[in-house]
């Protein structure tokens, strides 16, 4: 009790500070997937300050590797992490995840970091997938904002996750479900040879 408590107060300063986090629904989806799959090891691409990857290790006990690029997030993320005391359960590294390597397998690869580039983060982290690994993405439907209402960056942002949205579906390799749950979110898993 006294974790979750802390974790709201976590939750609430990066809402205060206006850091995008998961959203309680998405959280709660992201932990029962975990749950459901038995997963015990997690890479996390796009760390923040850590909240999800804290969550995901209260909740269901896994390891997580976290990738930030924002070196003043990382720091926050790695101080959060050491507040915890969930250092030899996470791992918090300040790199890009899209140009540096990560060793290792990982039972879930979850995505939530640039939007436009989900695409090469699927194609790039796809293969350090376990057996039965999966992969989750998170902020497809990007708030729900309607295409012809916003800007042209915001607008080619929506049509990149489109992309990426097709992109999924399409894929020979992965079964791929879609939830509404959060701002949108799906699981991709290997389909058996």
């Amino acid at each position: 009790m006294k974790m979750q408590k802390k974790l709201n107060e976590l939750k609430l300063k990066a809402l205060e500070n206006q850091i995008p986090i998961l959203s309680d629904d998405g959280l709660l989806f992201l932990v029962k997937t975990i749950l459901d799959h038995k997963a015990k090891t997690i890479l996390e691409i796009g760390s923040a300050v850590g909240y999800s990857a804290i969550a995901m290790v209260v909740h269901t006990n896994a390891s997580v590797v976290t990738i930030e690029r924002d070196e003043a997030r990382y720091l926050q993320a790695v101080e959060n992490v050491k507040s915890f005391g969930l250092e030899s359960k996470i791992k918090v590294l300040l790199q890009d995840a899209l140009t540096e390597d990560v060793s290792g397998l990982y039972d879930c690869i979850f995505v939530d970091a640039a939007k436009a580039q989900y695409e090469k983060f699927f194609l790039k982290y796809q293969n350090q997938l376990t057996e039965n690994g999966f992969i989750i993405t998170d902020n497809l439907n990007f708030h729900h904002l309607d295409i012809t209402k916003v800007k042209r960056g915001t607008r080619n942002l929506i049509k990149r996750l489109n992309g990426f949205k097709t992109f999924l579906q399409e894929n020979k390799e992965f079964e791929t479900s879609f939830t509404d749950i959060g701002d949108g979110m799906s699981v991709s898993v290997r389909k058996p040879l």
